[in-house]
Parts: structure tokens; C-alpha cells; sequence
């Protein structure tokens, strides 16, 4: 990112100190840094001038200009004044738009609401960094935003069913239970996956884009237990068998197309996962209630496998609509296929995921193993 220079600094601030008042500063840092305005940045009790050149200096002295002035671009369309200076004196703001994926910060499933809710914002460090042995906090960033590219909305005419992820060029991986929705009432070839749906910076929606699936429409597939469906899970245990997912093919390889100089890509399955300790975080990208793609971070998420290793708990709360999301370790490693919630949902102690190394092994069994990209 390009640096200020104190001259910059002095004509930016004098331009801002004429659009944001002490409340508006207030809440546009927290929003764009994840961080206090007050407990970060700037002391209380200068004047609004003051208070904006010493914030604007903080912010060059960590690097995070970009994200204060791409907020204050994205959040003042009736102010052409401040948003040509922004752009003039500080161009790479404006690229900082493009990071877009809402945040639900949870602990034990329970929200924390004096997390920020932008998922990229640098303030998010304090949440993410403790969890992070292997990888640098800027490359989860990164990772963040090429998975944000590979999850999508699963509908069907243009009502939401589920979420779901490539897993190959041109295969997306979801719930049995979505695609039966559609199966069940000869529906296949409405079926859609819905990629980049998500919320912008200035409050508006990108709609993304619709992806029909091919004539083939269903590759493979494995049903819920019996017991799920019946609202007692562990009654008997699901088999290896019964794994709730669906392989779609896609009527385009949307996972091969170039986006900003690289393609989209896809997740891939893994052979095996490390054992999750009992409380170890967890990250769900997904579409809740069909809405716009979030992510849902819990620090104490695991509760441990079920009784026969067919299942993975978790207290990370989800929505109708987050059936078929990827569960993710801190550092971006799937883990699961979130599908199931507790039953006794006024009383709810767990979701559930279905362990994904078990999936990616039906699926070769199954004879479709070139259908998962590498």
C-alpha cells in the first residue's frame, strides 16, 4: 500500500473532519479495522481535526489506511469531494472494496458483539491470531477470499435450498437432503448454484452469478440416517453409508475461470484430517437463510466425534440454508459438510457436520474420483 505523506494527511483530514462526525469515526473504524477508535487509535478529548490527522498517522504507521478510507469511500456516494481526494491521494483504497464476506464471531456458539462483522478487516487478528501455528494472518486473508469465490447458494427457480462448494472445475458438493428436494419433486433441471452472492461495502447486494447444473444433473450421492430424519440422531448411529451428500455437476467448469488474473479454483478433499481437539475453533463460509455468503467463526467450537466417528460436532451456530456449507479448521483446512442442527432446537447443544476424508472415499468408491479436482 502507498504512504502518505504529511501533506496528504493534513488535506484528508480537513476534508473528513467536514463529513464524519465524532460518532460516525466512531463506528467507520471499528467497522473497516475490527478495532476502537478510542482504545487503538486516538485518545478522547481532542478536537475532530486533531483526532483525524493522529488517527489517519496510526493507521499509515500499521498499514491500514486502505481499509478506514475504502469504508469512508463506500459509505459517502453523496460526496464526490471526499471520494475523488480519497482516490487521488490514496488509489489503492478503492481496491480494498473488493473484500466483502460478512463475519459472525462466536465463542462456545455465542456471539461476540464487539466483534467486528467485516471478516477481513486487520482488527480481526486479535480473534485469529492465536489459533494460527502454521500461517501468516494476511494469508488467511487471502485464503478467505478464493474460498469466498468457490462456495455458492444452491436454488432451486430462484428460491434458496442450501450452500455448497466446488470440489472439481466443474463439480459442487451439498447435502443429500437439498438435492432430494429437488429430486423428489422431478425438479433436477432447476437447480442452480448461485456463485459470488454477497453483501458490498456500501450496503448493496451483488447478485453474482447463476450457474445451471448440466443434463446430468446428479453424479453420486449418499441419504442422511434413518434417525436424523426421525429427530434422534444416535439412534441408531448413521453408517458410513448414510453421509448426507450430493456430487453436482455443473453445466460450465466455473472453477476454471480467471478471476482479477487466476482462476476460481475449488476446494480439495482431503485423505485424511488431524484430530480436532475438544474446544478447537471452527469456520463455516456459507449462506444462511439464503441470504448473502457469511462466515461463522467460533474460538471454542469442537465438541468431538459421535459414537462411531461418523459425525462431527460442533457449537458454532448456523441457519436454515447453511446445509451443505464447508467446515474449516482456523488455518483453512476442511474438515466437514455441515448438515444437521440439533433437534432440540429450543434447548440446542450441537450442530453437526459429517467428517469429509469419509465423504471423499464414498465418492472414489463410488467410481467417481475424477470428478474431485486435485
Amino acid at each position: 500500500m502507498g504512504t502518505l505523506s504529511g501533506e496528504s494527511i493534513r488535506e484528508l483530514a480537513a476534508l473528513l473532519s467536514g463529513t464524519l462526525s465524532f460518532d460516525d469515526l466512531q463506528s467507520y473504524v471499528h467497522a473497516s479495522t475490527g478495532d476502537r477508535l478510542y482504545d487503538s487509535f486516538v485518545g478522547e478529548g481532542k478536537p475532530k481535526l486533531v483526532t483525524i490527522s493522529s488517527l489517519l498517522n496510526a493507521l499509515e504507521e500499521l498499514g491500514t489506511t486502505g481499509a478506514f478510507l475504502a469504508y469512508v469511500y463506500a459509505n459517502r456516494p453523496g460526496r464526490p469531494d471526499v471520494r475523488a481526494k480519497i482516490v487521488k491521494q490514496f488509489p489503492e483504497a478503492v481496491a480494498v472494496l473488493d473484500q466483502r464476506i460478512a463475519l459472525s464471531a462466536q465463542a462456545a456458539g455465542i456471539p461476540q458483539p464487539e466483534a467486528s462483522t467485516n471478516a477481513i478487516v486487520p482488527g480481526l487478528q486479535r480473534n485469529v491470531r492465536p489459533y494460527l501455528t502454521k500461517i501468516d494472518v494476511r494469508v488467511w486473508q487471502d485464503r478467505l477470499i478464493k474460498i469466498e469465490r468457490q462456495v455458492c447458494r444452491i436454488e432451486m427457480d430462484g428460491k434458496a435450498l442450501g450452500t455448497g462448494f466446488l470440489v472439481g472445475p466443474d463439480t459442487v458438493l451439498t447435502n443429500w437432503h437439498v438435492f432430494e428436494i429437488a429430486k423428489s419433486a422431478d425438479r433436477v433441471h432447476q437447480l442452480g448454484c448461485r456463485f459470488d452472492y454477497v453483501r458490498l461495502p456500501n450496503g448493496q447486494t451483488d447478485v453474482g452469478q447463476l450457474v445451471m447444473l448440466s443434463s446430468v444433473g446428479g453424479l453420486d450421492s449418499s441419504p442422511c440416517s434413518v434417525a436424523e430424519k426421525s429427530g434422534y440422531p444416535d439412534a441408531p448411529l448413521p453408517t458410513v453409508n448414510e453421509l448426507d451428500y450430493a456430487l453436482l455437476r455443473l453445466a460450465a467448469p466455473v472453477g476454471e475461470e480467471e478471476i482479477e488474473g487466476a482462476p476460481r479454483g475449488w476446494i480439495t478433499l482431503p485423505n485424511s484430517v488431524l484430530p480436532l481437539p475438544t474446544d478447537a475453533p471452527i469456520l463455516i463460509v456459507q449462506h444462511p437463510e439464503g441470504t448473502p455468503m457469511k462466515l461463522a467463526l467460533d474460538t471454542q467450537a469442537v465438541i468431538g466425534l459421535n459414537g462411531n466417528r461418523t459425525r462431527l460436532r460442533y457449537r458454532t451456530n448456523t441457519d436454515p440454508g447453511s446445509s451443505g456449507s464447508p467446515v474449516f479448521t482456523m488455518d483453512w483446512e476442511i474438515v466437514a459438510l455441515h448438515h444437521y442442527g440439533d433437534p432440540k432446537w429450543q434447548n440446542a447443544r450441537f450442530n453437526q457436520g459429517v467428517p469429509i476424508e469419509l465423504v471423499r472415499r464414498r465418492i472414489i468408491n463410488s467410481g467417481f474420483e475424477n470428478a474431485l479436482g486435485r
